[in-house]
């Protein structure tokens, strides 16, 4: 319902869609929308002016994107990331899916890349806490 919603598009049209995302990110909120972002990036999901709609092809999206890969996914989001990001996310993955804002001040690591990496859905924060958003993704990147 959501991707029906968000594409201005009845279920009817986007059921197939739908369930194959699904099946592909693993049902992971965090990964479904990679898994979205990656297809747009690609071209493999996009609005047609002529047509008025999004559109797309799932044999296409299923040939292109295996499910096997969302690591491989994770990492090629991450590499297209600004270098001082892909360094400060690979310095905080070394104290492991969570640290505390102490011992990044200790660091010298900037709020404002650590602000980045929330905005990019790498991290979040309670707190004082910056926590990696999937443990997947801190084991990726370390």
């Amino acid at each position: 319902k959501l991707l029906s919603a968000k594409l201005c598009l009845p279920i009817r049209y986007t059921k197939k869609l739908a369930e194959l995302v699904s099946s592909k990110s693993g049902g992971n909120p965090f990964f479904i929308v990679q898994f979205l972002k990656s297809i747009i990036e690609n071209r493999m999901l996009g609005f047609s002016i002529d047509e008025k709609r999004w559109m797309w092809d799932c044999d296409v999206i299923d040939m292109k994107m295996i499910s096997d890969e969302v690591a491989q996914l994770l990492t090629t989001r991450f590499n297209q990331l600004p270098l001082l990001l892909i360094q400060t996310v690979k310095i905080v993955s070394c104290f492991g899916s969570q640290v505390d804002e102490s011992m990044l001040g200790l660091l010298n690591l900037g709020e404002d890349v650590l602000h980045m990496a929330i905005n990019e859905g790498l991290m979040e924060k309670a707190g004082p806490i910056y926590q990696f958003t999937h443990d997947l993704i801190q084991q990726t990147i370390y």
